[in-house]
């Protein structure tokens, strides 16, 4: 696995911890000795919404980046590595 598909992979691993994180709402709302006054749940939410922005947001840049680095990948010279439209470039065409 390249290091780019590597981080995305983590990255959306990382997205899930949402599910874990509201759980701990929930228990603290639902079953907690103290239950949070509103001001206190409005901003954990809004934490919580700003966070899962920025960890979407910055997913989306390493998908981005997996899907360029695959476009390159597809496009090289299987002999060269230079850019090719087919298996081989120009160059190691017309060498063979």
């Amino acid at each position: 696995m390249t290091p780019k598909m590597y981080d995305l992979e983590q990255g959306i691993m990382d997205c899930w911890h949402i599910c874990d994180d509201l759980q701990v709402v929930f228990k603290q709302v639902g079953d907690a000795d103290i239950e949070p006054t509103p001001d206190e749940l409005m901003n954990t939410l809004i934490g919580m919404h700003q966070l899962y922005q920025w960890k979407f947001e910055q997913l989306f840049h390493l998908y981005e980046d997996a899907l360029k680095d695959r476009r390159e990948a597809v496009n090289r010279c299987v002999s060269c590595a230079n850019p090719a439209r087919d298996d081989f470039c120009d160059f190691c065409l017309n060498e063979e």
